[in-house]
């Protein structure tokens, strides 16, 4: 029974941490392809709010279909070696 939640919350965890990570992703590529940036410093504040809203969609049930989409996507596109579709904006947002 222990051992059930154990996964359980591993699990939980984990795919927690893809959505942060995934996050900061999204603020990175956003932050070095603006083209209307004009002497903006990357924020690790910046970067860590929106690990957090990547955090939020991934951990919430309604959008759980909607990143593990993303996620197949993403695979796709890794085992293929698809390195154009790689620095696509499509390719690197949360949503």
């Amino acid at each position: 029974m222990k051992f059930k939640y154990t996964i359980a919350i591993t699990g939980y965890s984990c795919w927690s941490g893809l959505g942060f990570y995934r996050g900061i992703n999204h603020y990175k590529y956003k932050h070095y392809n603006d083209k209307y940036k004009i002497n903006k410093n990357y924020l690790y504040s910046d970067s860590i709010k929106y690990g957090f809203y990547g955090l939020i969609f991934y951990i919430n049930p309604p959008f759980i279909p909607f990143a593990i989409y993303k996620e197949l996507y993403r695979l796709e596109v890794n085992m293929r070696n698809l390195e154009d579709e790689k620095n696509t904006e499509y390719y690197n947002t949360v949503i």
